[in-house]
């Protein structure tokens, strides 16, 4: 992974999570010097979030998936994956990526089908989920048993595009959850272009 300059952390600090219908904003208040300091640490040994944010972020910010968790998924991955071992997430490190019920919501709405739009809020590389047979929507209540937590970016399912305070490089809040069981969730495909 490239390290990332004061410039581009100062972007981040920056990104406004109110991208719709009126969704409060929470400010990590990390500097872009912290910022670049935990991005251009080593993946495996990145800071735990509680180090560097206060409690009252850390609650507000998990309290935003107290209406459930989704996450998209390429169809590829889901049946590859998912499917085969009847749960989402990663097995070595028992996690899984996932954003507040209400932004997929949103997310899906805004998109309209387009794959890019899907890829660029969820901080993905553009060409992501182009290749992957269509998306897959996995919708879950958030239960005391997803151990629902801020990423540290040591997460196997964390990519370059990580930043510490809870936020995808796209503005959507995301959060850490244990792996999910398929038959805790509910399952849809989502039409794209």
């Amino acid at each position: 992974m490239g390290k990332v300059s004061l410039e581009e952390a100062e972007e981040l600090v920056g990104k406004d999570v109110r991208w719709s219908r009126g969704k409060s904003r929470l400010n990590s208040e990390l500097t872009p010097s912290q910022i670049e300091s935990i991005v251009n640490t080593p993946k495996g040994s990145r800071p735990d979030p509680s180090s560097y944010l206060s409690k009252e972020y850390i609650d507000a910010h998990l309290a935003q998936f107290d209406d459930g968790v989704s996450v998209i998924q390429t169809e590829w991955a889901y049946s590859r994956y998912s499917e085969t071992n009847g749960f989402v997430g990663v097995p070595d490190d028992n996690s899984l990526f996932v954003m507040p019920k209400n932004y997929c919501d949103d997310v899906v709405a805004s998109a309209n089908g387009n794959v890019s739009i899907i890829e660029k809020k969820l901080g993905f590389q553009e060409g992501y989920f182009s290749d992957g047979g269509g998306l897959v929507r996995i919708d879950a209540p958030n239960t005391p048993d997803l151990n629902i937590r801020i990423p540290s970016g040591n997460e196997t399912g964390a990519n370059k595009l990580w930043s510490p305070g809870g936020k995808t490089s796209g503005g959507i809040p995301e959060a850490i959850t244990n792996t999910i069981p398929l038959k805790d969730t509910i399952i849809t495909r989502i039409d794209i272009n």
